[in-house]
């Protein structure tokens, strides 16, 4: 097995909770070197991956010969610079959602990767969960019939760094939450989003709550909520003509219940569970694994960033939307 050497670019507590330790415990993965701005932030990696080289930028750390491919999990406003320069590089490219903050930054993001001819992923991780994937095989087996209404919760009550609390920076709700959402909408139904409708909250930070409604090409509709200033919810439903898949994170588990709906039909209702802490969450390794995989040659599907683009569009759109 051909040893992969991997740098990883932004070291704040997401990161050291999760993808570092991920990516050592890859078989052939060799942390290379980690990059962040902050000493405080480079001293805490050295207990997490202590044989990895500590960069004051993403620069120094781009500069090295000995990488193959870069993991970018830097605050979200960074996300398309960084990108653009991993490109630069020639390294292959694993990026953390949302894929930009703007448009034309995104379309950018994507054009770069092309012409480089990198493996990139963007970061949605939660294809990967087993519970998701479950839900999409019921779907597309017709387990719940035709379905016709999403209805998602997404919130979060917990504390924010800083730059989360300003939409330039790359914070908000939208980029934040219902970026995962829109994604999961569009991969669980194999449809595009085609109209968005939406109300924007700012209570407290810049643009902190919102409500989505979408409908999709395939005549489907979904309303999505998030939000940074309630309890943590996050739950997922879709609503078929036979049935239902309801998908909550926090409090779900695994059970079928049948509910007579007439004297020839049942409603089927699939309660599938999430795990809490972002730790325990196996779909983080997985997609890093297929991230790697997908390196190595193998014929793995990842999230694409056009994947991105498209989660990314939705978001804009819904920005607009709640400001006219």
């Amino acid at each position: 097995m051909r040893v992969l050497r991997v740098g990883v670019i932004g070291c704040g507590s997401i990161a050291r909770a999760v993808h570092l330790p991920v990516l050592r415990r890859i078989p052939g993965v060799v942390l290379a070197a980690v990059a962040d701005i902050d000493p405080a932030a480079l001293e805490a990696v050295r207990r997490t991956a202590p044989s990895a080289a500590l960069c004051r930028d993403a620069a120094g750390l781009l500069a090295r010969a000995d990488l193959d491919a870069v993991v970018v999990t830097a605050p979200s406003g960074l996300h398309a610079e960084l990108a653009l320069a991993v490109a630069g590089a020639g390294r292959h490219l694993y990026l953390e959602k949302p894929l930009a903050t703007t448009h034309s930054d995104g379309e950018a993001v994507v054009a770069a990767a092309a012409k480089a001819g990198i493996v990139a992923a963007i970061g949605f991780n939660r294809r990967f969960h087993p519970a998701i994937r479950r839900a999409r095989s019921v779907v597309r087996a017709g387990g719940i019939g035709r379905v016709g209404h999403v209805s998602a919760t997404f919130t979060d009550g917990g504390e924010l760094p800083a730059w989360k609390l300003a939409r330039a920076d790359g914070g908000g709700a939208l980029l934040d939450l219902a970026s995962h959402h829109v994604d999961l909408v569009r991969f669980l139904l194999d449809a595009e989003i085609e109209a968005v409708e939406a109300t924007m909250t700012s209570t407290r930070s810049e643009h902190d709550g919102a409500i989505m409604q979408l409908r999709l090409t395939d005549g489907a509709e979904a309303e999505l909520q998030v939000g940074f200033r309630a309890p943590q919810v996050d739950v997922l439903e879709l609503t078929g003509s036979r049935g239902a898949v309801r998908i909550d994170r926090h409090t779900g588990r695994v059970t079928r219940r049948p509910q007579r709906l007439a004297p020839t039909g049942a409603l089927a209702l699939l309660r599938l569970r999430l795990l809490v802490r972002p730790d325990s969450d196996p779909s983080y390794a997985l997609a890093l694994r297929a991230f790697v995989a997908r390196v190595r040659g193998d014929d793995v599907e990842l999230p694409t960033l056009e994947d991105g683009l498209a989660s990314l569009l939705v978001v804009l759109a819904a920005e607009e939307a709640a400001a006219s």
